[in-house]
């Protein structure tokens, strides 16, 4: 019965000698897809290598410059290419924008010259509009006179003129043909100019500018003409 525990102890040895053999024959033995697993690591570095210069976007910029040369801004040729050279500029410039926002800045500015709201007008107007719209505030406060402008509609925007100077400054010129009520009252509240039941035909010019290498895409007013 003692000799049955060495016995046990043989076989196990066996075992383990039989085990050790198969592991050696198998360890470094090849599969046949070596070669897969190299290929796919390969393929999956190759992704990260440097890109070559981007065709496709040479090909849109290009692309882009014919599209703005065959472009129709205005009927008008010499306007038309003015505006051309605008967009060649600064591909973000669009007229459907230009004009809607030069008539929220022509409501936005009549409505805040009115009201005596100069400071919130600084941004948007050239420093000579802006000296000129605070004198005229400053001398009606001194006869203590206010001026009430309303603007019933706008009848009519167009660009009627445009440039770029020294390769960067853009110049626009839009005529508003608007209907306003401009009246003005003496400190009592009775009206010394204008009728509050005439409405005016109002044409003027309006320029406006923006240097095209600033950020800021705003424009602001440089220029204010009467229309003939």
């Amino acid at each position: 019965m003692n000799s049955i525990p060495y016995i046990d102890i043989l076989i196990l040895a066996m075992i383990a000698i039989f085990i050790i053999n198969r592991l050696k024959n198998v360890l470094g033995k090849k599969t046949g897809n070596e070669q897969d697993i190299v290929e796919k690591f390969t393929q999956k570095r190759s992704s990260f290598k440097e890109s070559e210069p981007d065709k496709t976007s040479q090909t849109i910029d290009t692309k882009n410059k014919d599209e703005n040369s065959q472009r129709k801004f205005h009927k008008n040729p010499k306007i038309n290419d003015s505006l051309k050279n605008i967009h060649a500029l600064d591909l973000n410039f669009s007229i459907d924008d230009f004009i809607t926002g030069a008539k929220k800045a022509f409501e936005f500015i009549i409505s805040n010259y009115s009201q005596e709201n100069i400071k919130s007008l600084k941004k948007l107007l050239s420093d000579e509009i802006y000296d000129d719209f605070d004198s005229q505030i400053k001398e009606r406060n001194k006869n203590k006179e206010n001026l009430d402008i309303t603007i019933i509609s706008i009848k009519d925007t167009k660009i009627i003129n445009s440039k770029v100077v020294k390769k960067n400054t853009a110049f626009i010129t839009v005529n508003f043909l608007s209907e306003q009520v401009q009246i003005t009252k003496n400190p009592k509240g009775d009206i010394i100019e204008g009728d509050s039941n005439q409405i005016l035909d109002i044409s003027e010019n309006w320029t406006f500018k923006r240097n095209l290498k600033n950020k800021d895409p705003n424009w602001i007013l440089d220029t204010i003409e009467e229309s003939e």
